[in-house]
């Protein structure tokens, strides 16, 4: 496609001047898709182009691995640029071994940064540390930022529109090779990247033998975990991630835990974390108010309420963060959900007493606090108590209750 040609060209020339030099890549790529905002290109224009061309360039994912759609639409020796479209697949919190830069086409997206300080390591490809949020931003259509490579920089990108579209310019690599590592919430970071085969026999092993509630699962399983090392018991713990294999995944961190139990209980930890983000993207997607899915988003990949205000401020300028996420908690506790037969799209029962408790542990007061609000009686407490506990676990809403 010609505007993407012309552009590979021009980042050839300017990072040629460079000497190429990587750490110059990320400027040189920004400036470029920055100039780039105003060529007028459409996404429907790129799918055009690739139904009637004749020469589609060498694809960098041929699955579409990152993202619903991924196109290579130009590429060089060194670098190649591609168009990445996003419906509802979202991204983890990862760093990068190349360098580059991505350029906001189409939607917008809830762009995350952090930090991680390590605390004890396994390998290059497997550490745990302290996860933290350095700063969120919303990124409009137009909107390009750097990639930097390695640790600079620890993000993730939740695309807000269906379909989200994002261009980036790439190098194909970093020259000092370093692991692209998935950051969980739990503290756990390991690169996702190489499926060794003993990993991936050993992973369809496993599932085979329990789904299919054969005789020796545990004590194959046992064995497994025996043999080893911890990176791979990861990868294959971490694979086995559907309700048909839960109790296999169980088993399996109960057979590490004889040999690390700091690394065990970070797994089920991991996994806790893991199955609530699933749980929320699952709701995303039957939930058609653009509303609902920007705090769906934000709720994914935002710590707590006063990250969650700040970032209303950025997207909703106009209106007070704790008025606009109340209109919408209270927009999905009235909305009936297209999965969950007679329940709203939170999950939990519809009736007023829920309501109110609901709204005054929004505003910040204490369970017994509501309990002396309400009327006041055994059977008025325990509702209310129980009200309380629903809230406090809920995937949706504990993230939004303010912190005491």
């Amino acid at each position: 496609m010609k505007v993407f040609e012309d552009l590979a060209s021009k980042v050839h020339v300017a990072w040629a001047r460079c000497g190429r030099d990587e750490s110059a890549f990320p400027e040189i790529a920004q400036s470029m898709l920055d100039g780039f905002a105003g060529s007028g290109v459409d996404p429907d224009d790129v799918f055009r182009w690739l139904v009637t061309t004749d020469n589609l360039p060498l694809q960098l994912d041929p699955q579409s691995k990152f993202g619903n759609f991924a196109l290579t639409v130009a590429s060089r020796d060194d670098f190649c640029i591609d168009v990445l479209v996003w419906t509802d697949s979202t991204t983890s919190i990862h760093q990068h071994g190349f360098s580059g830069a991505f350029h906001v086409l189409h939607g917008s997206s809830l762009h995350t940064l952090w930090s991680f300080q390590e605390s004890k390591r396994w390998s290059d490809r497997l550490k745990a540390g302290q996860l933290s949020l350095c700063a969120t931003e919303y990124l409009r259509t137009g909107s390009t930022r750097p990639i930097l490579p390695r640790n600079e920089m620890i993000h993730s990108l939740f695309h807000l529109e269906k379909p989200s579209v994002t261009v980036v310019v790439r190098t194909l690599s970093s020259a000092v090779y370093v692991p692209q590592l998935t950051y969980e919430r739990s503290g756990l970071a390991y690169d996702p990247h190489p499926e060794p085969p003993i990993v991936q026999k050993t992973t369809q092993l496993l599932r085979l033998l329990w789904t299919s509630n054969h005789e020796r699962r545990l004590e194959i399983s046992k064995l497994a975990m025996s043999t080893i090392d911890a990176y791979s018991a990861v990868r294959i713990i971490l694979s086995l991630a559907s309700p048909a294999v839960a109790e296999g995944q169980a088993a399996l961190i109960e057979g590490w835990k004889h040999r690390d139990p700091g690394l065990a209980a970070l797994l089920r930890d991991t996994i806790r974390h893991m199955q609530r983000d699933r749980f929320i993207v699952r709701l995303r997607k039957h939930t058609q108010s653009p509303r609902h899915r920007m705090l769906l988003a934000m709720i994914l990949n935002l710590p707590d309420r006063v990250s969650i205000e700040s970032a209303v401020r950025q997207i909703a300028p106009e209106e007070a963060p704790e008025q606009w996420l109340w209109e919408t908690i209270r927009s999905m506790y009235v909305s009936p959900s297209d999965e969950w037969d007679d329940e709203n799209v939170l999950g939990m029962e519809l009736n007023e007493s829920n309501e109110d408790v609901l709204r005054m542990l929004f505003e910040g007061h204490s369970v017994e606090e509501i309990c002396h609000v309400l009327p006041n009686s055994d059977e008025s407490r325990e509702t209310v108590q129980t009200a309380c506990l629903r809230v406090s676990e809920s995937p949706v809403l504990a993230s939004l209750m303010p912190q005491r």
